[in-house]
């Protein structure tokens, strides 16, 4: 196998995409569509990608995006710790939404920021809003608690002795161990009676939390969960993640397409956080086979990664890649890519 070299971050798609309220959802092609509006899961994800490239390499371009999706995502939480997610061209929040995963990937992102600010001015702001989510974490979902507790990680980076921080931790932990306890089969070592979207994300968020409050349980519970995901995603010679036409039933067939992007930048933090919890090398063999499926090394041998625009295709389906380049994807490939990154230093 020929090595594959890592692409030079770049956040010139990121720009295309953004505007002075923040992040698009989606594009046609390489351009932004703006009849699609914004999200706070993408603004919360641009913040994270952001802060990550403005601590490796600086740039008071990349210091405004900071600014630009930071106020978004303070714009979206309300006041007692809830965040609206969906806002239309106009600026006008959706009132009616589905459950979801914001003030999850919110926590996350304001977490980020606590662990490499660009400067302390952002600090008191970040902790501020962490606090006053935290009681909500454990009344989410078990992937909202799993990006909380990303979030509460870079909360300890910056405070490592608030103890309320680790006690929230703890309690959002102990409920995925609970969940996963209580719905595992021996043959089916999962959460739920199906594998869906950003799975590796659970199994990265008990690692992290091991790692975090030196628990070995959690990281053994963590190496178990992550193994199944490898298992069922790693072919032995590349990913090929679990498609979203269908899914991954237990007892039935993994559904081929659409692979998304997501699911590899999920992957990517998820064998980072196992290699610095148990140092074990074949982590980073396998994150790096991770990174990757971007570059080609996937079911149909084929790129996600748009080297000319610096964006990444939408998915992996049947017919090829998704000619869209929207945020989720690109920002997939940017966490993806700069997690990498930060493992060479």
């Amino acid at each position: 196998m020929v090595k594959q070299s890592l692409p030079k971050p770049s956040l010139e798609h990121l720009h295309r995409l953004t505007d002075d309220t923040g992040l698009f959802q989606h594009a046609k092609f390489t351009i932004p569509l703006r009849s699609e509006g914004y999200t706070t899961d993408d603004n919360a994800r641009a913040l994270i990608a952001a802060t990550k490239h403005y601590a490796l390499y600086r740039g008071p371009e990349t210091l405004q995006l900071i600014d630009r999706y930071l106020a978004f995502v303070l714009h979206s939480q309300n006041d007692n710790g809830t965040v609206k997610n969906f806002m239309d061209f106009d600026r006008t929040w959706h009132k009616a939404e589905p459950v979801n995963d914001a003030i999850g990937r919110a926590i996350w992102a304001f977490g980020a920021v606590l662990a490499q600010p660009p400067s302390d001015i952002y600090i008191p702001v970040a902790r501020e809003r962490i606090d006053i989510a935290m009681p909500l974490i454990k009344g989410q979902y078990p992937r909202g608690m799993a990006y909380s507790i990303l979030g509460l990680a870079g909360y300890l980076k910056q405070c490592p002795d608030a103890d309320d921080v680790k006690n929230c931790m703890a309690t959002a932990a102990d409920l995925i161990v609970s969940r996963f306890e209580k719905n595992m089969k021996p043959n089916w070592p999962w959460f739920e009676k199906i594998l869906t979207y950003d799975n590796a994300m659970l199994p990265c968020a008990l690692f992290t939390a091991g790692i975090s409050l030196h628990n070995k349980k959690y990281i053994e519970i963590a190496k178990k969960i992550c193994n199944f995901v490898l298992e069922s995603t790693f072919t032995g010679s590349h990913f090929s993640f679990v498609g979203c036409q269908g899914w991954f039933p237990q007892g039935g067939k993994k559904a081929q397409f659409d692979q998304q992007p997501i699911e590899a930048a999920g992957t990517i933090l998820m064998l980072d956080a196992g290699y610095k919890a148990t140092k074990d090398k074949k982590y980073l063999m396998l994150r790096q086979k991770a990174f990757n499926w971007f570059l080609g090394e996937n079911d149909l041998g084929i790129p996600l990664y748009d080297s000319k625009s610096k964006g990444c295709g939408d998915g992996l389906g049947k017919g090829g890649v998704s000619a869209n380049e929207g945020a989720e994807s690109t920002l997939s490939f940017l966490l993806g890519l700069l997690t990498m990154c930060e493992g060479k230093r």
